[in-house]
């Protein structure tokens, strides 16, 4: 494409960049390489003198990375990535690669590339081409696990593992639950990782953990309870009030006075609230320079936490203290870069769980997966269509999603009477919400109603979308409502999402609650943390969910889930994607798709680049980095 024709075409398309040419030039009009990648990639030959077409695409190839999640590149798979990345007939045969020998070769020796060692901007390792600051953030991380590791034990206070023999032990001929063995693990080393599924018991594990701590003579540590999002972290700090409160059959407390406060000391928050950070200066208070104060870092739902943010969390905190990891290394990533716990966790905690001997490395030593799922049903369909899903086994999910059951159906797609059928199901349960928020008395069924269905979409927009079952449902509720009353800013039985984090009013991104009549007149009422009812004109951001995307379901449970898919394949569709829809669920799951998307998530899993596993494990998780 010519000068002049790029400048026509950059007319009617703010993707091509005028002034690309050669190898940037090829890429970024196949749709490839973005504005940001072209001119980043410029921007850095420049100014260190690189004019190689060959380094100046891996340079671009690089920044576009990381806007898809991948933390580093391997030029030689690179023709095929970019291709899984999108997800769209992109020609890419078509386009000018370089042979990976002589690609490699000229990135190796190019001034923009070194060994992180300096300040090149760019980093090769073995094959993995990184941005420098990547490289050091997953340096760092490194670092960070392989000193705490080589720390040995401690040994632990007698009273400490009797309290976790009587929380978590069980009867069987073992006598320990991997419960047991992961807050032992927790407690006795320096770092560790408590990773499972939804409903294994990874809080339970930590209530008991604190409460053994708590129930000591002497000091009680000081512990950080974080998570990635405000929603997580409030339900973390929920978790051990009702820990600190649990009742016995009498009615009488479980813990002593001294123990229940010095769980209720214990609050949930943010990861950026932990580390100070200020937005007006994008700084955090506490780095590696000024160190958390706390003796013991437990974090939650790390499954969310980018590798730039677990860096400088793990920087942050002070040699001699405890960091705790724990989350769902098969739930959805973090919206930036990095697989974390996925990496952290490894294939060799995954699936060698009982081997023992010196091939192992010492990482697996510090993981503990928990794999006994007390969510749902024993032998119920869900946990064997997650777990089908969970390992890629698309004739297995098919099958199961084939057969049915009282609580697993299949709606192909969205039509006929199946689909019909589900709307109206879904349009009566709408509708009691709306006779519940009418009425005063009735604000805490109304909130309980709310955690009994979910529809949860891939996408906001499109078919079987946020916004298409949102005007599906309100257009029903016009019908059995005459007047506008559906679709306005406020209506009694709306329920509504926070979307940003009010610290003020202790309401968090993806609380949900419901508009309300009261005795003082139309209120917004949320349950969590006790019911609590709000002016509407106190509520800051916030959106109707009559539907709600995957992302924003994570850290939620709802007895019913309707998994709406769209009707053709997206970038977005994973095996992550779905098994995180599924397991919201505690005792229904209807799944709306066509067999062939179905399929296609089942089979298509998150495909990031990483070294990370490579450095911890020997290899990446599931083998991709080998």
């Amino acid at each position: 494409m010519s000068l002049s024709e790029r400048i026509r075409t950059a007319a009617s398309d703010p993707d091509i960049v005028i002034g690309a040419d050669g190898l940037l030039a090829a890429f970024n009009d196949a749709g490839i390489l973005a504005p940001l990648d072209v001119l980043s990639a410029s921007a850095i030959g420049r100014i260190r003198s690189e004019d190689d077409q060959d380094v100046l695409l891996a340079a671009a190839l690089a920044v576009r990375g990381t806007r898809f999640g991948h933390v580093c590149i391997r030029l030689a798979s690179q023709h095929d990535a970019v291709f899984v990345d999108r997800l769209e007939a992109v020609a890419t045969d078509a386009l000018p690669w370089p042979s990976p020998e002589t690609w490699e070769a000229a990135v190796a020796g190019s001034p923009l590339v070194g060994d992180g060692g300096g300040d090149a901007p760019l980093v090769l390792v073995d094959d993995r081409l990184y941005l420098q600051r990547y490289h050091a953030y997953e340096d760092l991380v490194t670092g960070f696990i392989a000193d705490r590791i080589g720390g040995g034990t401690r040994v632990l206070d007698p009273a400490v593992t009797g309290a976790l023999d009587a929380a978590l032990s069980s009867d069987d001929e073992t006598g320990q639950t991997r419960q047991r063995i992961a807050a032992g693990a927790a407690l006795s080393e320096r770092f560790a990782v408590i990773a499972g599924g939804p409903g294994t018991g990874k809080t339970h594990t930590i209530a008991a953990m604190l409460s053994a701590l708590a129930g000591i003579d002497g000091p009680f540590p000081n512990v950080a309870l974080a998570a990635p999002t405000g929603k997580a972290a409030a339900r973390l700090g929920e978790a051990m009030t009702d820990e600190a409160n649990r009742q016995d059959g009498r009615g009488e407390f479980h813990h002593d006075e001294s123990v229940r406060e010095r769980l209720l000391s214990v609050e949930g928050m943010t990861i950026h609230r932990l580390l100070g950070y200020h937005p007006a200066r994008g700084r955090f208070l506490h780095d590696r320079d000024n160190r958390l104060p706390h003796d013991l870092v437990i974090v939650d739902e790390m499954s969310m936490v980018s590798l730039p943010l677990a860096a400088r969390l793990l920087s942050a905190v002070r040699d001699d203290a405890t960091v705790v990891l724990v989350g769902d290394p098969y739930q959805l990533e973090s919206i930036e870069a990095g697989t974390v716990l996925a990496d952290i966790v490894g294939p060799a905690a995954l699936d060698n769980q009982e081997k023992e001997g010196s091939s192992r490395p010492p990482i697996a030593g510090h993981v503990v997966v928990l794999d006994r799922v007390h969510r749902f049903a024993e032998g119920g369909e869900i946990a064997d269509f997650a777990d089908a899903v969970r390992i890629g086994d698309a004739d297995e999910a098919i099958r199961l999603l084939s057969a049915g059951s009282d609580d697993l159906a299949w709606i192909r797609g969205d039509t006929g009477t199946d689909f019909g059928a589900l709307v109206e199901r879904i349009t009566e349960h709408r509708t009691n919400l709306v006779e519940l928020a009418r009425d005063p008395g009735s604000i805490e069924d109304a909130l309980r109603s709310l955690d009994g269905l979910a529809v949860l979409c891939a996408h906001h927009r499109g078919p079987q979308s946020v916004d298409q079952w949102r005007h599906l449902i309100e257009a029903a509720l016009d019908e059995k409502y005459p007047g506008p009353r559906f679709g306005a800013e406020w209506y009694p039985g709306q329920p509504v999402m926070i979307t940003t984090n009010d610290y003020r009013l202790n309401l968090f991104n993806g609380d949900i609650g419901v508009t309300v009549e009261t005795d003082e007149g139309p209120m917004v009422a949320f349950g969590r943390g006790g019911i609590r009812v709000f002016p509407r004109s106190h509520i800051g951001d916030h959106t109707t969910v009559h539907a709600m995307t995957i992302h924003k379901s994570q850290g939620s449970q709802f007895t019913e889930v309707v998994v709406a898919l769209p009707a053709e394949s997206s970038r977005i569709l994973t095996r992550e994607l779905l098994y995180t829809a599924v397991t919201r669920a505690s005792n229904q799951v209807t799944l709306v798709g066509d067999e062939a998307v179905i399929r296609h998530a089942v089979e298509c899993s998150v495909e990031r680049a990483s070294g990370l596993g490579v450095r911890l494990w020997g290899s990446g998780r599931d083998g991709r980095n080998d």
